[in-house]
């Protein structure tokens, strides 16, 4: 056995521990439809707020006018048929209250926040649940030790009869210390108040809150001279678990702004975060049973200010990520991306399909199972501002994904990236650079690649599948080019195959000095 030229092998060695972590096939998401408020008006911002259960959302519209100036309202709509079902009103609805500035839902049970209201002093603020079967207004929640300025209500979560509400300006430990309230849907009795273990000024604890089962995050943006971070607590006692910190925490990444759970596995977004730019933005992706790091998110075609991770939430195994300022059908028109919060990976980018300038399109988003809605509340088919919602269900399902390829030089090798859906167009990537068709690559813009190869065409090769309603990317797969078939057979081992353990023969003799 001897191998004259190996360069191929090498290459496969190098980029073999990417292609174990190759994007999984995945259905992507499309957009349904488009809803908006039966009585929309300019400025009222519908679609500030969303929360999805099962085939009911709920959409805030914090500055609705119906009540009061700047009262508030929510909306529940039936995400199959995009009827609107109810609009929500406090029953104490007053002016500036902005009631739907945070909404939740849960069973047959929503919770709007009112961080304005002022019951107990200027913008103390409230909470009110409603039975979503019927529209009808539950209980009314405060915090009981309420005092002006503490913005209860600015995030609200609920799962099963227990609601959790954020209070980010409450004093406790100096101002804006931030803390959060647990409370029985069943009853309306508040159970716990929560305060983070070293609560300090400005740590803006409670700025946003979530629930799954016991376990409830509360994020704290402020912390660490706006580093931020977020907190894990038991929610039948009240107890502190941990605290979760970016990996490469920096001042003023707002780490903690958005936070999202569910099982095992939490979001936390930090839209601040410069590392493609000023402000484009991450998010970090946690084991809640053990408080560790597993990912930290961002787009490849992240740029600054696009504020990624202004909104997150979370399903099964697919995050959900709002890139709010993102820029791809205008500035600040927005856009959301889905990852698989089991590998990191990016799933898909969705777009409003009349996506325009300050649509604000990601501004807040949900997931549920195999569907999810999108806030837009910068959209202005009502009146500028008056904002929009979008749905979105299950996609196309990859039917082909590419497979590696190893050839002769001047062999044709050929990719094949294939949906169930018609209208979608294809561009193919070598190494992250656009393909385009020359007198050795044709198919560069269709569902398959083929090329009449050369030793400078090795590499690794992806599409991106596209249609009105997002992207959705191939697994990255291998071309490796050999000179000559005859000098090296790369049956290493000689097992008859052609496989990963030729690599490790390979290494072995090469680590060796085997020339």
């Amino acid at each position: 056995m001897y191998y004259t030229t190996a360069s191929w092998i090498v290459r496969l060695a190098l980029v073999a521990p990417l292609l174990c972590a190759m994007r999984a096939s995945a259905q992507s998401l499309i957009e349904d439809r488009k809803v908006t408020a039966s009585d929309a008006g300019a400025g009222y911002q519908f679609g500030n707020a969303v929360a999805l259960y099962e085939t009911t959302a709920i959409i805030g519209s914090y500055q609705d006018d119906d009540a009061a100036q700047d009262a508030g309202s929510a909306y529940l709509f039936d995400i199959n048929t995009g009827q609107q079902l109810f609009k929500l009103i406090a029953s104490d609805a007053a002016m500036d209250d902005d009631f739907g500035i945070s909404v939740a839902i849960h069973g047959t049970t929503a919770i709007v926040g009112a961080a304005r209201d002022d019951d107990a002093g200027s913008t103390s603020g409230s909470a009110y649940l409603f039975d979503t079967t019927t529209g009808q207004q539950l209980f009314k929640l405060t915090a009981s030790d309420a005092a002006a300025d503490d913005f209860f209500g600015g995030s609200v979560a609920i799962f099963g009869t227990t609601a959790v509400v954020g209070a980010f300006g409450n004093d406790d430990a100096g101002d804006s210390s931030g803390s959060a309230y647990v409370f029985d849907t069943t009853t309306g009795q508040e159970l716990f108040k929560l305060t983070a273990s070293d609560a300090a000024e400005l740590d803006q604890f409670g700025v946003s809150v979530a629930i799954s089962g016991n376990t409830a995050i509360i994020g704290a943006s402020g912390d660490g001279g706006f580093a931020g971070a977020a907190y894990l607590f038991d929610t039948t006692t009240g107890q502190q678990l941990f605290k979760l910190q970016a990996s490469d925490d920096a001042p003023d990444s707002s780490f903690g702004d958005a936070v999202a759970i569910f099982a095992n596995r939490a979001i936390v977004g930090a839209y601040r975060n410069d590392d493609a730019g000023s402000n484009s933005g991450s998010a970090y992706i946690f084991d809640t049973s053990i408080g560790q790091q597993l990912f930290k998110l961002s787009p490849p075609d992240a740029e600054s200010n696009d504020n990624f991770g202004n909104a997150v939430s979370i399903s099964g195994t697919t995050a959900m990520v709002g890139s709010v300022r993102d820029d791809d059908a205008g500035t600040g028109s927005g856009s959301a991306y889905l990852f698989d919060t089991s590998t990191g990976l990016q799933l898909s980018k969705l777009a409003a399909s009349d996506g325009a300038t300050g649509d604000q399109f990601g501004n807040s988003v949900a997931i549920f199972g195999t569907n999810a809605i999108v806030g837009a509340n910068g959209n202005d088919d009502a009146g500028l501002d008056s904002g929009s919602a979008y749905i979105y269900s299950n996609g196309p399902m990859v039917l082909q994904q590419p497979r590696n390829a190893i050839v002769t030089n001047g062999e044709t090798a050929s990719f094949e990236f294939l949906l169930n859906s018609g209208d979608v167009t294809y561009q193919w990537y070598r190494d992250g650079v656009e393909l385009t068709d020359d007198d050795h690559i044709s198919g560069a813009q269709t569902a398959m690649l083929q090329i009449i190869t050369s030793l400078s065409d090795v590499g690794v090769y992806e599409c991106l599948a596209t249609n009105l309603q997002g992207s959705i990317s191939s697994n990255s797969v291998l071309l490796a080019v050999r000179e000559d078939p005859n000098a090296c057979e790369a049956d290493l081992n000689d097992d008859g195959l052609l496989n990963f353990f030729d690599v490790s023969a390979f290494l072995n003799a090469y680590n060796a000095g085997c020339p």
